[in-house]
């Protein structure tokens, strides 16, 4: 008899606690913000508005629990001046991996191992957040509004600062207030009942 009320008051609990969790346990809000760049190679700023770059709008996901990495930092619509940022914790390094190119903090190589730069070519390669020089990018976290350039020729510094800096556009802001095209929106989704009891009972 003391098992079985053992057992009923196991199974209330675990009632309880389901219950609650159901009741107040919703799905994460989706990572939805933008920044601003620019690459600029012996004074000229690099066209990346070619399709190679960018990624198809159709295909990526804003359901903040299946993130791919293509899905993380990317470029839509032939717009090489806006990062469309999914996850928290993408760097500009994956954006340069997500367009087919490969971001150091001593390289930049293009996807056909093209080398816009090695550090060996008596020019040096420069990386500006914000109108502040940073000794990298590729691991440096995208932030919303951020405004990133990498520069790669024999300009100095305050030239690079003057002249290529203010070329990076500022207008990631307007797009954190409007809508994405497509699956990219980034909108609040929605549990299901299944998947709220899933949530609720399994946590996962």
């Amino acid at each position: 008899m003391r098992w079985a009320f053992l057992g009923l008051g196991i199974l209330l609990g675990v009632l309880l606690l389901g219950g609650a969790r159901f009741a107040l346990v919703h799905p994460p809000e989706a990572v939805h913000y933008h920044a601003n760049f620019a690459v600029f190679v012996d004074g000229e700023r690099l066209d990346l508005s070619a399709d190679r770059f960018m990624e198809d709008v159709a295909a990526c996901s804003a359901d903040p629990d299946q993130v791919r990495p293509e899905d993380r930092a990317h470029l839509h619509e032939n717009d090489p001046d806006v990062v469309h940022v999914h996850h928290g914790g993408a760097t500009w390094g994956h954006l340069f991996t997500n367009m087919g190119m490969a971001l150091g903090e001593d390289f930049l190589f293009l996807a056909d191992d093209r080398r816009l730069f090695d550090g060996a070519e008596g020019r040096t390669i420069e990386f500006f957040v914000n109108g502040l020089q940073v000794p990298d990018l590729h691991n440096r976290v995208i932030r919303s509004q951020d405004r990133a350039l990498v520069s790669i020729g024999r300009e100095p510094f305050d030239e690079v600062l003057a002249t290529q800096f203010p070329q990076v556009a500022s207008d990631a802001g307007v797009f954190n207030t409007t809508s994405d095209p497509a699956s990219c929106a980034g909108a609040h989704q929605e549990w299901t009942l299944a998947e709220r009891l899933r949530h609720a009972f399994w946590g996962a």
